[in-house]
């Protein structure tokens, strides 16, 4: 039987574009030399289209394939991940309506919930540990043999067969940078992330993961220390990832 996985947690997201997100780093006095430096690759089959308009199949039907890894330096701990998310998450067979954790991933079911409108959307996720050898090589190809079993398992389940990730085009790299405080009065830490493309676009989100029946009292407290330091709330949400992936995919030469 298919239905939707159980999400008992929510991640409440605030996020700054442009000149918002500058004034959010120095609100925040961030350094970057303190936050953990990361390079981003996702894959989709981006088609241009009329004009500059550009058609992500991938993204449309609600799939992610999201490569991180450390940037590289003294201070780089060669740690890489490759996270097949679902989002929206269809329903699923009964394997994947529970969290679930192995050794070198975790299936995890929440609520994404962005503001200012913060409408809950299920999102699925399995994220797997990859080795950064691997990662370097998949940055300059294909996903072919990256993908590990559960993911493959995961998004057959979702219906997406393997043959359907056969010539994806590499989109990044993205640059990251995320840092991690404590702000009283809210759950868990605070993640801060920045996002910085080689054209210029740039993203600052602010997020907090909580329990569901305490999503709608963090994502009130999360604005209010946003406000508090002296920040004002975005009037409109940006979302960061089509952003992102749509000026990538305009930048791949013909």
């Amino acid at each position: 039987m298919r239905q939707s996985p159980t999400a008992t947690a929510a991640e409440i997201k605030i996020s700054f574009a442009g000149g918002e997100a500058e004034a959010a780093f120095d609100a925040l006095e961030l350094d970057r030399d303190e936050g953990r430096a990361r390079v981003i690759h996702f894959w989709d089959r981006p088609k241009k289209a009329a004009g500059a308009g550009v058609s992500l199949p991938l993204l449309d039907r609600g799939l992610i394939l999201r490569l991180r890894r450390d940037e590289e330096g003294p201070d780089s701990k060669r740690k890489a991940d490759l996270t097949v998310k679902l989002r929206p998450c269809p329903p699923l067979p009964g394997e994947w309506q529970e969290e679930r954790e192995e050794e070198d991933w975790e299936f995890r079911a929440e609520e994404d919930r962005a503001g200012p409108a913060f409408t809950p959307v299920l999102s699925a996720s399995l994220e797997a540990d990859r080795k950064f050898a691997a990662a370097l090589e998949a940055e300059a190809g294909g996903l072919d043999g990256t993908l590990i079993d559960p993911q493959l398992e995961l998004l057959e389940a979702a219906g997406t067969a393997v043959d359907d990730l056969d010539g994806l085009t590499a989109l990044g790299p993205v640059h990251a940078v995320k840092w991690k405080q404590d702000w009283d009065g809210l759950p868990g830490s605070v993640a801060i992330e920045e996002w910085t493309t080689g054209d210029g676009l740039r993203f600052l989100e602010v997020s907090v993961r909580a329990d569901l029946g305490e999503a709608a009292g963090a994502q009130d407290r999360l604005g209010e220390a946003l406000e508090e330091r002296g920040l004002t709330l975005p009037q409109t949400g940006e979302t960061k990832t089509r952003t992102v992936l749509t000026a990538l995919a305009r930048d791949l030469k013909p």
